[in-house]
């Protein structure tokens, strides 16, 4: 079956000026691929008639599908009806049923409808409204040219709420349609081109996608299978593409079984081994602990900003070992588990000899693991770089379930 090719269309000079980012572009191209479409192009149009139509004929004349987002509003730039109604020679005409419902909306309030938010009643003729719940603006769908559009709000949450309670049932119940299978592979502390080179002696079967994405200080590997291809195959292959990348896979999300994220994939462990936890950080600055302080097994955490500090809070002397100069961060470990009586306890600091560096401890009842890392970038990557460092190094301690 060949997948239904869909576009999505965003409006305002706000976007093409770089003032915001396109999530709602992002959010939708997400949705239209899990329901099964092929989607081929993102294109954002500022406040411009002429533009806004030209683009609109050339969406119905190749597309399936497009999704519309913007330029719905009251003001002079939110232009979209009218273009629609040029584009397609379908004058617009006053919906009474939406104009109520933007009465409604301000009374609720307490407040008179301006009169320039009556321009929001008027749809294009032999449109079909779409109501808006969440905001003043309606939005509205038509077919033009073998396409079908839905027209949305900008405004985010108002977008997200109409697609998935109205546009999404009648996408289904139009397009015969079967979600693709996608799996993500979920890595940290190897790069593109190196998960790429070890890749590189697969060969994957016809219709099989393979894709990377970064997303700080994560790199995923996506593979996109046919709604057909069968599972225990696919399985099989995901298996073997773990295995080539190495314990750097924290995580594979498929479409039965997601996996998570790094903390919910700790999360697990430590519940499967009714474990707690004590943590220090120093370079993530309390990035660690904002991870860990959702969950009941993580009981303490100390966040300072250097080793001086450890020394204080910890009542250590500073000769705790040999290995990190003045301050053994394997040393400090085991001194806060046994100090806070936790099953597991997790140091994560910049080596006193290098602050390019980072040390990671573990101890446990079974003893204490160290591993260092180098650090580079600015200082927001640099935090969340040594908080997700250490909690994958607490991952590969844990005991599998």
């Amino acid at each position: 079956m060949t997948q239904p090719q869909a576009e999505i269309l965003s409006q305002g000079d706000e976007l093409v000026m770089g003032q915001i980012a396109d999530t709602n572009g992002a959010w939708l191209s997400e949705r239209l691929t899990e329901l099964g479409f092929s989607v081929t192009r993102h294109t954002t149009v500022g406040d411009e008639v002429h533009t806004l139509t030209t683009v609109l004929r050339e969406i119905a004349a190749r597309a399936d599908l497009c999704v519309c987002t913007g330029g719905l509003g009251p003001t002079l730039d939110d232009l979209t009806a009218e273009a629609v109604a040029q584009a397609f020679a379908r004058p617009l005409k006053e919906d009474p049923e939406a104009l109520r419902q933007i009465q409604v909306w301000f009374a609720g309030r307490a407040d008179p409808m301006p009169e320039a938010n009556r321009k929001q009643a008027f749809l294009p003729e032999g449109s079909r409204r779409l109501d808006n719940l969440r905001g003043t603006a309606p939005g509205f769908a038509l077919d033009h040219g073998g396409c079908r559009f839905f027209f949305l709000p900008g405004v985010p949450h108002e977008m997200e709420f109409m697609f998935e309670r109205l546009v999404k049932a009648d996408i289904q119940s139009s397009f015969p349609t079967r979600p693709v299978q996608r799996v993500t592979l979920r890595v940290l502390g190897v790069g593109e081109s190196t998960l790429q080179q070890r890749l590189d002696p697969f060969a994957l079967p016809p219709g099989i996608k393979l894709g990377f994405r970064t997303v700080p200080p994560e790199n995923h590997v996506k593979l996109q299978f046919p709604a057909d291809f069968p599972v225990p195959e696919r399985d099989l292959l995901i298996d073997e593409i773990r295995r080539a990348i190495g314990t750097a896979v924290f995580s594979i999300d498929t479409p039965e079984r997601p996996e998570g994220t790094l903390i919910e994939c700790v999360d697990r462990l430590m519940r499967h081994a009714d474990a707690s936890l004590a943590t220090l950080e120093t370079v993530s600055r309390g990035h660690l602990a904002q991870l860990c302080g959702a969950f009941g097994w993580w009981t303490y955490g100390l966040v300072v900003p250097d080793g001086r500090a450890v020394v204080q809070h910890l009542e250590l002397s500073p000769g705790n070992g040999p290995s990190d100069g003045p301050l053994d961060v394997a040393a400090i470990a085991t001194h806060l588990r046994r100090r806070h009586g936790t099953s597991h306890a997790l140091a994560c600091m910049e080596s006193p000899r290098n602050p390019s560096e980072l040390v990671i401890a573990v101890a446990s009842e079974v003893g204490t693991a160290r591993v260092r890392h180098s650090l580079a970038g600015n200082p927001g990557y640099r935090r969340a770089l040594s908080a997700a460092l250490a909690l994958d190094f607490l991952r590969r301690t844990l005991p599998a379930p």
